[in-house]
């Protein structure tokens, strides 16, 4: 659950909030929180973003790419286990969450459900109240002055550090374990690779529901 969490966290595809207009105080609420430009994911049109994450002293490392303004990301995971490396792949392009094995050839597709996804550009009250989050006061990291969210949410607990929308560092603990996961590269306009964004062929995916988050 902690690694799906930590996903969700630094690369979920987001999406606009449904905005109350019959309301002034809805609407005053929703700008109090809203960090960015609640059209964009993130701030910056495209780039490539490197995180190094570890899990009870094995590294991961994971390289996201993104497109219009993160409606469209992908992301290569390569893990070492005592030896072994493994590569797992996302793709959002925007309707479907695609996951998938490089060595086995099988994966998963989520239908993306906008009003359920976590955009830091448009943080509304009742997003945050859904996910027991509290914003604290700005930290700098790595050059770059970050929004700071906390979030307790089914057993699970982190903290993230948000620059233009985009996670730069996070640190989760579920089930007695704790993640740190911090960038280490990032490149503002960036191209992803040839065909980054298409949906692989020779990939047998299943559809499944979204995970409870």
């Amino acid at each position: 659950m902690a690694m799906a969490f930590i996903a969700f966290i630094l690369v979920s595809c987001g999406g606009k909030e449904n905005k109350t207009t019959d309301s002034t105080d809805s609407t005053k609420t929703e700008e109090q929180v809203t960090s960015g430009n609640p059209d964009q994911i993130y701030g910056v049109e495209k780039g490539m973003v490197e995180y190094k994450m570890v899990t009870m002293g094995m590294p991961t490392t994971m390289t996201m790419y993104w497109d219009n303004y993160g409606k469209k990301s992908y992301t290569q995971s390569t893990m070492d286990m005592m030896g072994m490396k493994t590569t797992t792949y996302m793709l959002n392009d925007g309707e479907f969450v695609y996951s998938w094995d490089g060595t086995t050839k099988e994966g998963t597709k989520v239908k993306v459900v906008e009003s359920d996804n976590l955009n830091y550009n448009s943080m509304s009250k009742d997003m945050m109240d859904k996910y027991h989050m509290t914003k604290e006061a700005s930290q700098e990291i790595q050059g770059k002055m970050c929004d700071v969210y906390k979030m307790e949410f089914e057993g699970t607990k982190s903290k993230t550090w948000v620059w233009k929308g985009i996670a730069i560092k996070s640190e989760t603990t579920a089930m007695g374990m704790t993640v740190t996961t911090e960038m280490t590269k990032m490149e503002e306009g960036a191209s992803a690779p040839e065909g980054a964004f298409e949906v692989p062929k020779g990939i047998k995916f299943k559809e499944v529901s979204a995970p409870a988050k």
